[in-house]
């Protein structure tokens, strides 16, 4: 039988050939451009809500839209090991923009309490997609300088000015060399993205690339502009 790390990387070939057909949405330091790649993901499970729970808002950070545990995505035999937990908190629309709340928990029996893991240890990439199927488009984090796809033919300048991007995206926490994750501690994440065109009342999520996809999650617009 295959195991989780097998099966999360079959996951994530699906989920990089849908969002590849998509039209995507980016942004760059001057202002919006289409671009940029897709992640992968898996379907997520949506867990029993009860009073406290109130999916698709973000007004206190231990709300749960949906949540998944994989093992920790690593590259090599020296990375952690252990699994991650990945809570999708809310995603809101308001003033234009779209923040994505979720959350990451690292736990690893063999490491010590105290160890810590970044995005890099854990071959993540915290650029977070939001993709609406059936407008067919996708989004991705602003950022202040270079463009997830630069207005150029040169390949090299087009690479440059994506890892500029990928570099002053807003994202928080971005750190991926200097930011660990503490073994068997929750840290909660945000990105602010463009507001989706047409206003749709569900959305698909991958918090990073590497992490599972959530899928139908729930668009609040805290404006009132959309249900």
């Amino acid at each position: 039988m295959p195991d989780a790390r097998t099966s999360a990387r079959t996951r994530t070939a699906s989920a990089l050939a849908l969002v590849g057909a998509l039209l995507l949405a980016g942004c760059t330091g001057g202002g919006g451009d289409d671009g940029g790649t897709g992640g992968a993901g898996a379907q997520a499970e949506q867990p029993a809500q009860d009073g406290s729970t109130d999916p698709g808002t973000a007004a206190v950070a231990d709300q749960v839209m949906a949540e998944q545990k994989i093992a920790t995505p690593h590259s090599s035999d020296a990375a952690p090991g252990g699994e991650v937990t990945a809570t999708l908190r809310a995603v809101e629309v308001a003033d234009g923009t779209m923040t994505v709340r979720w959350a990451l928990r690292w736990d690893d029996e063999e490491s010590p309490a105290d160890a810590g893991a970044s995005w890099y240890d854990m071959s993540l990439e915290p650029v977070t997609t939001v993709t609406d199927r059936a407008g067919l488009k996708a989004y991705k984090p602003f950022c202040t300088e270079g463009a997830w796809q630069a207005d150029t033919d040169d390949a090299t300048q087009a690479g440059i000015a994506q890892i500029k991007c990928r570099e002053s995206m807003l994202v928080s926490p971005l750190e991926k060399h200097a930011f660990n994750f503490p073994n068997h501690g929750t840290i909660e994440v945000s990105a602010v993205l463009p507001a989706p065109e047409g206003e749709p009342a569900t959305v698909d999520v991958l918090p990073a690339e590497g992490l599972p996809l959530f899928t139908d999650a729930t668009v609040t617009y805290v404006d009132g502009a959309a249900e």
